[in-house]
């Protein structure tokens, strides 16, 4: 009786875990775009799917300045790859990631100066989904200029979280 109760609440407990947390940031929290003055934009990329099996290559925008992008409540923020942010010219710091279907990277921090009336974009290379059993080791994120494809920033190098610790259950089996 024990087990069917136990597997009939398993889906519930299951589901809990699994949520979002969908919180609203305050407002001084999430970037504004700039109201007026000299600005650049920058954006993501996504690379798309090379076979049926894989998802889309993106690297994506978290956090300019130290404040959050805007976002839809449940929407991941891989999702905003393709948004344009306006920037102010001069000095910038972004928290940046790399996602490919359930592949992804820790967010890596990327500083570069924007010129006025110019579009950044986010460039990567990685070995991340990029074979079957490939070493899913690294993505290198740098900043290029859309105009002339030349980077603006060095590159930094992101890599995988560490694998998850190993949890183990006793198993119980009684003759009882």
């Amino acid at each position: 009786m024990k087990i069917v109760i136990l597997l009939a609440a398993l889906p519930l407990f299951t589901a809990c875990m699994s949520m979002k947390n969908t919180k609203d940031l305050p407002a001084e929290l999430i970037y504004q775009a700039p109201v007026s003055g000299q600005t650049a934009t920058i954006m993501g990329k996504m690379e798309p799917r090379y076979t049926r099996l894989v998802g889309d290559r993106i690297v994506y925008i978290i956090d300019i300045d130290g404040k959050r992008v805007p976002k839809e409540r449940k929407q991941e923020y891989s999702e905003t790859w393709d948004t344009v942010y306006p920037l102010t010219t001069g000095e910038h710091t972004m928290t940046v990631s790399y996602r490919m279907a359930g592949h992804y990277t820790k967010p890596t921090r990327i500083s570069f100066t924007a010129e006025t009336n110019k579009n950044y974009q986010l460039d990567f290379v990685t070995d991340i989904g990029t074979a079957w059993f490939s070493g899913d080791s690294y993505a290198d994120i740098w900043i290029k200029d859309k105009a002339t494809g030349q980077p603006v920033t060095e590159v930094v190098r992101t890599t995988p979280p560490p694998a998850p610790r190993t949890i183990s259950y006793p198993v119980i089996i009684s003759n009882k």
